[in-house]
This record gives structure tokens, sequence and C-alpha cells, in this order.
């Protein structure tokens, strides 16, 4: 009998088996890795290499005037409670970072880069952390190490390595919370005391940016307990929101004066001035922020992995998905719309769902699992670069608002005055100069002595130079794009 001969494999079958060996190398080398290292240690490297450079590296920027403002007038003027931006009430939410970093700095007698960014270095370290260990009771060593790593390479956290707002803390804390919560549940311990502790850092939550992002607990937890009908929790679980609202509240109540209302209603966005991004654009927004966590996240949920893996069990993965998800649908259909922070809260929990993918899907599916294996090790990669390379070789890319803060401190030094300053004039900058500031409108500059200091927009510098032309001149431009002016004023 004439045997048939063994047809030759295709072309595309070839590439096909070699990317296939590729991707199985790939995940051997991350396996190798977790066995020849300790993870932990890998994780402190990873930290100690992407973020602790940018403590001193990168100047302020961006939004972290905001707190680092509020936590030096605390410090200079004793406004601790009724948190101010130099003269000016701030109270759309309270503000615990401020306070923290207000309490850091007091020792040392002023707030500076090191003292405002070591609650948020501290964050992500534990973010890091929290998502290995509750990773480790559930998968292995590599898929633990792996979400610990997602966590770092999404760009929203990568941004906000060293950026002080409450975002990173707050994301961390809630997380927290669920971590106690869980443990508690799975070992069938939700005892009073862990109730009270879930309630405290709850609280602590709540004290970073106001009560809306407490949602991601309260509607997450109260789903889940709806969906497995695990009444028996429920007293506990009405325990902890009454303990986290009652230092809410009193901060609240504290501040309040006729009118303040307005101010939260507008932060909360429950009236809406300026509409954010629809669904539709948040989602894409939401995607690019969340990669690569994403995108082994959906591949272990899209493989009907909601009963679960491995150790992991389906209440698990329930309860992950019930926390991620619930209310980040409904910031998403909030009016006036969402931006990439509000849904911060939820990449923690997508970074143990990666995890979990891990375990799942390498042996099964490498070909899903090593490409974004591949991606968060080149982000990782990036993200070497831009803090050990280009951050101390391009000074004035990152330390814009440093350098013009020391020129301006400088020139102050040298001439006394407080400075006086009209809308978001140099915030950042200003915070390097370490004299009285004080905010202003363009009027009120019309009717100011000297000697002091204007800080402006160029148009208000135009415009004020030729209403006092004979008592002020123009010494410094600053800023990013040189769009601010320092102007003297002799008398």
């Amino acid at each position: 009998m004439t045997k048939t001969p063994e047809r030759s494999p295709t072309t595309s079958q070839v590439i096909l088996r070699r990317i296939t060996e590729s991707a199985d190398r790939m995940i051997a080398w991350w396996r190798g890795l977790c066995e020849r290292y300790n993870p932990i240690v890998l994780i402190l490297a990873a930290w100690a290499l992407l973020v602790l450079p940018l403590v001193f590296l990168r100047g302020f920027n961006s939004d972290e005037g905001v707190a680092v403002t509020i936590a030096r007038t605390a410090i200079e003027d004793g406004y601790w409670l009724t948190p101010h931006m130099f003269n000016v009430r701030f109270i759309e939410r309270p503000t615990l970072l401020s306070w923290t970093i207000a309490a850091i700095s007091l020792p040392f007698g002023g707030v500076g880069q090191v003292t405002a960014r070591l609650p948020i270095v501290l964050s992500v370290l534990g973010g890091c952390l929290l998502i290995y260990w509750l990773l480790r009771k559930v998968a292995s060593s590599p898929a633990a190490l792996l979400g610990a790593a997602l966590f770092l390479a999404c760009p929203i956290v990568l941004r906000g390595y060293v950026m002080t707002t409450a975002d990173m803390p707050l994301a961390v804390l809630l997380f927290l919370a669920f971590v106690v919560w869980w443990n508690g549940y799975a070992s069938g311990h939700g005892t009073l005391g862990r109730w009270i502790g879930i309630g405290v850092v709850l609280a602590l939550a709540g004290l970073m940016k106001g009560p809306q992002p407490l949602g991601y607990f309260a509607l997450g937890i109260g789903l889940f307990i709806l969906v497995t009908r695990s009444w028996k929790q429920i007293p506990g679980f009405v325990l902890a929101g009454i303990i986290c609202v009652i230092p809410l509240v009193a901060w609240y109540a504290h501040v309040y004066t006729p009118g303040d209302a307005n101010a939260w209603a507008a932060f909360m966005r429950f009236s809406v001035s300026a509409p954010l991004a629809g669904p539709i654009e948040a989602v894409w927004r939401l995607l690019t922020n969340t990669l690569p966590a994403a995108l082994l996240a959906a591949a272990f949920l899209a493989t009907n992995r909601l009963r679960g893996s491995g150790a992991a069990s389906t209440a698990f993965v329930t309860a992950l998905v019930c926390y991620a998800f619930t209310c980040s649908i409904a910031v998403l259909f909030w009016p006036g719309g969402s931006t990439p922070r509000y849904f911060f809260p939820m990449v923690l929990p997508l970074c143990v769902l990666g995890g979990l993918a891990f375990d799942a899907l390498a042996s099964r599916r490498p070909l899903l699992v090593a490409p974004v294996l591949a991606i968060t090790i080149g982000i990782l990669g990036y993200a070497l670069i831009y803090s050990v390379v280009a951050a101390p070789l391009l000074p004035d890319r990152f330390r814009s608002a440093q350098i013009d803060g020391t020129r301006i401190a400088d020139t102050v030094r040298a001439a006394p005055g407080p400075i006086y300053r009209t809308g978001p004039t140099g915030l950042n900058d200003l915070l390097y100069v370490p004299t009285r500031v004080l905010n202003v409108t363009f009027a009120e500059l019309e009717t100011v002595r000297g000697p002091a200091w204007f800080a402006v927009p160029a148009d208000e510098a135009t415009a004020i130079l030729a209403i006092r032309k004979e008592s002020l001149h123009l010494t410094i431009s600053f800023g990013q794009s040189k769009e601010w002016r320092l102007l003297r004023l002799d008398k």
C-alpha cells in the first residue's frame, strides 16, 4: 500500500509556530525571572528606579500647585481645617493630602519637593505591594509580579508617579479597604473590629477628595452583597458607612458659610459649567490610560473567567468586577462628563484581573499574554529612560517651574516685598519663592502700594504697566511658554 506523503507546513503555519514559540519563550523568561529573584525585591527596585529620581528631578507641574499651596498656607498662616490657597478660602473639598504634607513638612519649616511628594511615592509603592499581596494569595508569583508591573506601566499611573494630587493615595486607600474587606469575607471573619477598620480607611479616603469616590467601595461591595445574598454583611457594611461619614459631615459643617453649597455642587458636578468628555470619548481615554492592564483584564473576563481560575474563586473575581466597574459605569454616564482621573480607583482591580489572566491564559493562549507582557516591559523601559536619562538631561523640560522659581526668589530677595498674583499665574513657580504671596483681582492691582511685586499674565502686565507706568517696571518673563510676567512696584 502506497503511503500518502506528508504535506509540508504552509508559510503561514511556520510563521504562526515561530510566533508561538517566541511567545512561550517570553512567558518562560518572565517565570524564570521570578524564580531567580525575590519578586518583592524586584518591585522595590523598579519603584526606586522609576519613581524616586523624579522626586528630585521633576519640578512642580500641572495641578500640583493646589495641594502644595494649601499645605504651605497651613504652615505659614495657620489655616488647617479650613483650607486656603494663600489668602483665599479653598472649600470645594477636604484636603487630607495637603494636611499630611503640612504635617510632614512642619519640622523642616516649610514645604519642599521631597516632603510634598513623600505621600505620593509611598502610595505608588503601597499600590504595587497591595496588588502583589492580594494576587499571591490566589495566583502564582509570576502572575502577582505581573499585576504590580501592570500597575506601574499604566499611563495614568506613570504620569502620577510623583504628581502631588489626591488621586493616587485616594485610589490606594479605597483598594486597601477592599482588600481588608475581602480578607474578612473570604476567611469568614467579618468581625466588628474589621468593619471599624474599614470605616476608618474609608474616612481617610473621603477626606482626600470628598464623598463621591467612596462610591467605588459602597456601590461595588453593595452590589456584591446583593448578588451573593450575603445579607449578614449588611450590619458591618452600614457601620463602616456611618464611621466614614462622621468626619466628612464634621468637616463640611465646620467650614460652611452661606454660598459654599454652590461651590460644592460645582465640584461634585451636580451643576455643570464646563462639560467634560461624554461616554464614548471617555471610554477611549480610559482604555488608553489603563493599557496594558485593561487588555489582559478584558481577555480574562472574555474567556468566561467570572467562574474563577485556579485558586481564585468565583466570588473573588465577582468581587473584583463589582468593585472595578459598578461605580465606573455611574461615573461614565455622570451628567457633565468625566476625565480619566475619575476612574483611578478602577486601575488597581484591573491590574489584579490582569495578573489572574497570566495564570489562566499563559499556557493555553500564549499569543494573548506575551504581547501584553512585551508592551508592559516596553512601557516600563520607557519610564526608566524618562526617569534616569531624560529628567537629568532636560532641565528646561522637567524643572522649568523650579528654575523660574529660583530666579524669582533671587530677584525678590534683592528687593523684598510681597507678591500679588492674579488668576492662575505661576502657582507652581511661586512654591519655590519663600515670600508672602497674595491673590488679588486686576482691579486691586491699581491701588496696591509698594514696595511690592506683581505676578500676572502678559496681557494684564501690559495693561497695568500703562496705568502705573511711573512706578512699575518689568523684571522677569516666566512660565513654560514665558506667558507670565513679574513686575516690580517701587512705590
